[in-house]
C-alpha cells in the first residue's frame, strides 16, 4: 500500500510538472556597443517606411536585428542565405518569382509571420515606388507561407535582389494602411492621383505606438535618449536562441562623437569614417581594424535648375579641376579616387561593362588647361578678380551645402570647394546637420551639395540609381524634384530617356544583354555628368576583440561583403558566431 501511494505521488508530481508553464527563455548576457546618428526625440518614430523611422534611426545593420529582410547576399559566392525566407526562386518560364517563408517564424508579440505580412509590406512599397516595384506587376498570397511575385517585364537577378532584400513589416501594425494601398491600386488610380497621394501621406506621417519586431531585438520610444538608445532582446524571433547578446547600446552621433568612445572602449565596433590620424590612434591602442568595401563614395551634386550648373560644359570643366586623388585623401582612410567616371563603382566596371565601352570613357584626368578651354568655348573668361565670368559678367558662383557630422562627406566637400575656388570659381561653404542636407537635396533647396553615389549592389541598375534617380523627379515623394536633372538626353542623334535606360539596364536573365544596356547608360552618364563621383570609399572599421569575440580572419571571403544590408556582421551576429569578448561590459 505504501508502495502504491508512493507511485501515485510520483505520478501526480510528474503530471503536475506537465501542467506547469515552461520557463521563459533567458536573455543572453552581454551588451553590443555600437554607434549610429539616429534621430533624436521627439522626431524619432517607429515607422519602418518613413523618414525619421527605422531606416534613419538604425541603419541597415541594426535594422536587420529588429525587422528582418527575407535574405542576405553572399558576395563571394553570389548566393543568398535565407533569414525569413526558407525557399525562393524563379518559375520555369521566368514570369514569376516565388518565396516560401520559414515555418515557425514569429513576431515579438507571439503571432506568426505569414504571407499576409509580405502582402502588407509590398503593397505599401508599391505606393512608395520602392526599388522592387519598377520590375513587378503583382504580388499574390498563395497560402500562409508562400507568395508569388509577377514581373511587369523581363525577369532578372536584379528584381530578385530587390525582393529578397526587402525588410518585412507586420500586418498587425500596417494592415489598415496596406488595405487602402491595395484598394487604390485596384481602383486603377495612378501615382499622380489625389487618392494615391493621400495613402502616401498617411504612410509617411503614421507614428506607431509600439514596434512589433521579427528580429531578436526591439525597442520603445522610452529606450531612446539624447546620448544613446538601447535595443532589447526579445524571445520570439527565429534568432532569439542563437544571438549571444542581450542588449545593443547605440551611441548617438557620427565620427566626432564615436572616436573617443572607441578609444575608451564604450564603442566596440563602428562603421564611421575616420581620418588617418584617428586610425593610427586605434592601432596604437591595439584595436583591430577590419576593412570591407563601403559600396559608395561622396559625389558632387548639382541643382540643374540653377545656372550655370545646367550647362554640360560647366559640369565637365568642374570634373577636370578637382584633383580626385587629393580629394580621396582628404575624404578619409581607405578612399580612392574615382577612375572611370561612369556611374559605376570602379571595382565592378570590368564585370559590368564591355571593354569597348570602357575604352570610350572619358576619365576626366585633372587638367585645368582643358577645363579653361571648355569654359572659353562657351563664352567664359576670367575677370579682373581672377574669377570665371560669362559675357554678362556673372561669375561661376554657388553655395555648397554639406553635412557637418559626416567627416567623409565634409572632407570631400571642403576640398572640392577649395579646388574650385583656386581655379577661379566663387563657392561658399555652408555646413548644416546631415538630416537637413538630405532634406535640402530632396526639396531642391541647394545649389551644390554632396551625398553618396553608387550603391551596395552587384547590379548596374542599382549603382546607376544613386543619385541620378535617387534624388530626382519620379523617385522622390510627390512634388519633390531633387537635383532636377532632365532624363531626356540627346544621344547619338536621337532623344533617349535616361530614367528608363537605368531602370532596364539590368532587367534581363542574359548577362550579355545586361552588359550592352549598361554600356549605353555608362557612356551617357560619362558625357552629361549629372553629378561628379569624387571617390570611392573603403570602410576601415574598428573592431575591439577585447569586447567582441568571433570575427573572421583577414582575407576571409565573407569580408568581400560591403557595408550596408549585406555587412558580414549581420549574419555572424544573428547566427551567434559573435559573442561577448573577455573584457565585455
Amino acid at each position: 500500500m505504501k508502495r502504491l501511494i508512493a507511485v501515485l505521488l510520483v505520478l501526480s508530481f510528474t503530471l503536475s510538472l506537465g501542467l506547469m508553464p515552461i520557463a521563459a527563455q533567458d536573455a543572453p548576457t552581454g551588451t553590443w556597443l555600437g554607434s549610429w546618428p539616429y534621430v533624436l526625440p521627439p522626431d524619432h518614430t517607429l515607422n519602418v517606411f518613413a523618414s525619421n523611422g527605422l531606416p534613419d534611426n538604425l541603419g541597415t545593420m541594426f535594422e536587420s536585428y529588429v525587422e528582418l529582410p527575407l535574405a542576405i547576399y553572399n558576395w563571394d559566392s553570389n548566393t543568398y542565405s535565407g533569414l525569413l525566407a526558407d525557399k525562393w526562386g524563379f518559375s520555369a518560364d521566368n514570369k514569376t518569382y516565388n518565396v516560401t517563408l520559414k515555418s515557425g517564424s514569429k513576431w515579438s508579440d507571439g503571432s506568426p509571420i505569414t504571407a499576409d505580412d509580405l502582402i502588407t509590406t509590398f503593397s505599401i512599397d508599391r505606393i512608395l515606388n520602392t526599388a522592387e516595384w519598377p520590375y513587378l506587376s503583382a504580388v499574390e498570397k498563395v497560402d500562409d507561407l508562400n507568395v508569388k511575385f509577377t514581373f511587369s517585364g523581363e525577369a532578372s537577378p536584379l528584381a530578385e535582389r530587390a525582393i529578397l532584400k526587402t525588410y518585412i513589416a507586420p500586418t498587425s501594425t500596417y494592415g489598415d494602411i496596406a488595405k487602402k494601398a491595395i484598394d487604390v491600386v485596384a481602383s486603377g488610380k495612378k501615382s499622380d492621383s489625389d487618392e494615391w497621394k493621400a495613402v502616401n501621406d498617411e504612410i509617411s506621417t503614421f507614428k506607431p505606438d509600439t514596434l512589433v519586431a521579427s528580429g531578436p531585438f526591439s525597442y520603445a520610444l522610452s529606450d531612446v535618449g539624447s546620448a544613446s538608445m538601447t535595443l532589447k532582446w526579445q524571445p520570439n524571433s527565429l534568432y532569439s536562441s542563437t544571438v549571444k547578446f542581450g542588449a545593443i547600446k547605440i551611441w548617438q552621433g557620427e565620427t566626432e562623437q564615436s572616436t573617443p568612445l572607441v578609444l575608451s572602449g564604450e564603442v566596440a565596433h563602428s562603421t564611421d569614417v575616420y581620418p588617418p590620424a584617428t586610425i593610427d590612434q586605434f592601432k596604437a591602442q591595439g584595436i583591430r581594424l577590419i576593412t570591407v568595401p563601403r559600396g559608395y563614395g561622396p559625389a558632387l551634386l548639382f541643382n540643374h535648375t540653377v545656372a550655370p550648373w545646367n550647362i554640360k560644359e560647366v559640369r565637365q570643366a568642374t570634373a577636370l579641376i578637382i584633383n580626385r586623388e587629393q580629394n580621396a585623401f582628404l575624404t578619409g582612410a581607405g578612399a580612392t579616387a574615382t577612375v572611370y567616371m561612369s556611374g559605376l563603382l570602379d571595382d565592378n566596371v570590368p564585370q559590368l561593362l564591355s571593354k569597348d565601352a570602357i575604352d570610350k570613357l572619358d576619365k576626366y584626368a585633372f587638367d585645368t588647361d582643358r577645363a579653361s578651354k571648355l569654359l572659353e568655348g562657351i563664352g567664359y573668361t576670367k575677370n579682373a578678380d581672377g574669377k570665371w565670368a560669362d559675357k554678362d559678367g556673372k561669375t561661376i558662383a554657388a553655395e555648397f551645402k554639406f553635412p557637418a557630422e559626416f567627416a567623409d562627406f565634409a572632407g570631400a566637400a571642403q576640398d572640392a570647394i577649395a579646388q574650385m575656388n583656386a581655379f577661379g570659381y566663387d563657392i561658399t561653404a555652408r555646413s548644416i546637420p546631415w538630416q537637413e542636407t538630405s532634406k535640402a537635396i530632396q526639396h531642391s533647396d541647394f545649389q551644390l551639395s554632396v551625398w553618396s553615389w553608387g550603391n551596395q549592389s552587384p547590379f548596374a541598375s542599382r549603382q546607376f540609381f544613386g543619385p541620378t534617380q535617387r534624388f530626382n523627379t519620379g523617385h522622390l515623394a510627390s512634388g519633390l524634384n531633387g537635383i532636377s536633372f532632365d532624363y531626356n538626353v540627346d544621344w547619338n542623334g536621337t532623344k533617349v530617356n535616361l530614367d528608363d535606360l537605368i531602370t532596364n539596364a539590368s532587367s534581363s536573365m542574359d548577362n550579355d544583354t545586361r552588359i550592352k544596356r549598361a554600356d549605353e547608360v555608362a557612356l551617357i552618364i560619362n558625357n552629361v555628368l549629372p553629378f561628379i563621383p569624387l571617390n570611392v570609399e573603403q570602410s576601415v572599421e574598428p573592431f575591439n576583440e577585447k569586447l567582441i569575440s568571433g570575427a573572421p580572419a583577414d582575407g576571409d571571403p565573407i569580408l568581400k561583403n560591403p557595408t550596408g544590408s549585406d555587412h558580414w556582421i549581420i549574419s555572424y551576429f544573428l547566427e551567434g558566431k559573435l559573442s561577448p569578448g573577455p573584457d565585455a561590459k
